[in-house]
């Protein structure tokens, strides 16, 4: 099986090179020994790395990193008709957040996810798409793209997952709540003032907060979560309700599955996907059910087929 390691760096607060020894050891073998190793240096290389991985026929291609490496390396992969249908990624937990990670049932400790990667058991799920960009995990807009814009690489090497935290209280005491008109499945539009958005395919955000609880990463639908403006302290209250997933039932939160979804507004808002963020003024989701293959746990804890 031909396949290429695409690593960053800096993951794992700069442990991923310190690993890639032990990284090419332990996988290598699983390939047939046909295992190419790409070490990222800039922003976009992760993602031309794995569309050139594609169009040279690779089978599998090893992520090592977090989500935005992850997304960087589908978007590679999708760049190239048809590659999306025979490539199956597998993805080494060395960033800061690791969300996607813990959908795939992949354990944090890095020698037993390379032992799951290892058995290369394969499961298909859902990809989101936003524009002309796919996802995986999660795509979230108003406070919590605004924490993701403040948390930067450097912070995140030093930090860690506190990183979320220094971010967080910048964002807080800047964030203005987003007039957005919002279409389901192409019924009729709602308007709303909302504090921050998640469409999700993954149940967690941020480094386990879980954010769409009942979430189900291959039943072809996005959980959809909006909370209407609030202010600073009640937004707290609502991100505290996150952490204990008690939000769900929160007059001020709206939950709802959907197959698309489109959402304007008179003004630009920044938009995260898996960890990239960018600044639209309409954010057009579809999904594409299970048209992507991951190597994972036996039974995924989010599965719709455990």
């Amino acid at each position: 099986m031909k396949a290429k390691l695409i690593a960053n760096p800096h993951a794992g607060k700069d442990r991923a090179g310190e690993l890639l020894v032990a990284l090419n050891e332990r996988l290598r073998p699983a390939t047939g020994g046909e295992l190419g190793v790409v070490l990222t240096v800039a922003p976009g290389d992760a993602c031309h790395a794995a569309e050139l991985a594609a169009k040279e026929g690779c089978e599998a291609i090893f992520v090592v990193g977090g989500d935005g490496t992850l997304n960087e390396c589908l978007n590679g992969v999708a760049r190239v008709p048809g590659a999306l249908e025979r490539v199956t990624f597998g993805l080494v937990p060395l960033g800061t957040g690791n969300d996607f990670a813990r959908a795939l049932g992949l354990p944090e400790d890095v020698d037993a996810a390379l032992d799951v990667l290892a058995a290369a058991r394969v499961a298909h799920v859902d990809l989101g798409v936003l524009g002309d960009r796919v996802f995986v995990n999660a795509s979230a807009g108003g406070f919590i793209a605004e924490v993701s814009d403040a948390v930067d690489t450097r912070l995140k090497s030093i930090a860690g997952k506190l990183a979320y935290v220094v971010g967080g209280a910048g964002a807080l005491l800047e964030h203005e709540a987003i007039p957005l008109t919002i279409a389901v499945d192409g019924g009729a539009a709602f308007a709303v003032e909302a504090s921050f958005f998640a469409v999700c395919n993954g149940r967690t955000i941020g480094g386990g907060r879980n954010i769409a609880p009942r979430a189900l990463v291959d039943d072809g639908l996005f959980d959809v979560v909006v909370l209407r403006g609030v202010g600073p302290l009640e937004l707290v209250q609502v991100l505290s309700e996150v952490a204990r997933s008690e939000h769900v039932e929160d007059e001020r939160v709206v939950y709802t599955r959907a197959k698309s979804l489109e959402l304007t507004s008179p003004r630009p808002f920044k938009v995260n996907t898996d960890g990239e963020v960018l600044e639209v003024t309409r954010a057009s989701y579809r999904i594409l059910p299970r048209a992507a293959r991951f190597f994972a746990a036996p039974v995924m804890p989010f599965s719709v087929n455990r």
